[in-house]
């Protein structure tokens, strides 16, 4: 019971990560309202996040452009205006979060080969840092405050670009792990219904009927 409570806790803290990657941090706790439910209507979900149906329907449609929600709708026959009733898919949202931290890694993967490879330079007065080709064409001063640009040679911004990416390949395999169990949990559903239905199948199959004997009638 505590394990599935962590695991829940888990998927929680990922999808609430997702939601805000792709919709904002005003999204508050969205992904709490929606992970685990289907069709939640929109009017309710405004009012737990505290915004107003259009700001909670931009948010919802940003969602549904990047896979991570889907939705049904009803007509009002009083009103004659629909309310949208809208559901979360897990797993699309985990695969979402999965390619931001993949595109992370890549992009300090990048700034870490420019850190080992090139020289850049930085301005001590104004804090500003740039390239040895910018340098090179401010003849190594800064168009700021006129100082000479001193070579940067510290080594906590290589450090700083390793950690973070360490610490977003720990946060990507904890991703992956929740995807992979998540498909084996949709195939071992698949799987029961399917044989669900077989049953279902044959229980439904009239049995054969022996044939009938027919009596022979003797000529008078």
């Amino acid at each position: 019971m505590r394990y599935r409570l962590l695991l829940k806790m888990q998927q929680l803290k990922l999808i609430n990560d997702a939601v805000q990657i792709i919709a904002g941090k005003s999204t508050g706790n969205l992904a709490e309202i929606l992970i685990g439910k289907r069709d939640v209507n929109e009017f309710l979900i405004a009012k737990k996040i505290n915004l107003t149906i259009n700001q909670t329907r931009n948010i919802l449609y940003k969602l549904l452009e990047a896979g991570m929600v889907s939705f049904t709708r009803k007509k009002d026959k009083d009103k004659a205006w629909y309310t949208y009733f809208w559901t979360l898919d897990l797993l699309k949202s985990l695969q979402v979060l999965e390619n931001v931290l993949k595109k992370e890694i890549e992009n300090y993967k990048k700034q870490l080969t420019l850190r080992e490879t090139r020289r850049f330079y930085i301005c001590r007065n104004c804090g500003i840092e740039v390239s040895e080709e910018t340098a090179l064409l401010n003849d190594f001063t800064c168009t700021e405050c006129g100082n000479v640009y001193e070579l940067n040679e510290d080594k906590k911004i290589l450090t700083e670009i390793q950690g973070n990416i360490n610490r977003i390949e720990k946060n990507l395999a904890v991703v992956r792990e929740e995807i992979a169990q998540l498909r084996i949990e949709e195939e071992a559903k698949k799987t029961k219904e399917i044989k669900k239905k077989e049953n279902a199948k044959k229980r439904k199959k009239p049995g054969k009927k022996k044939p009938t004997k027919k009596k022979n009638s003797k000529k008078r």
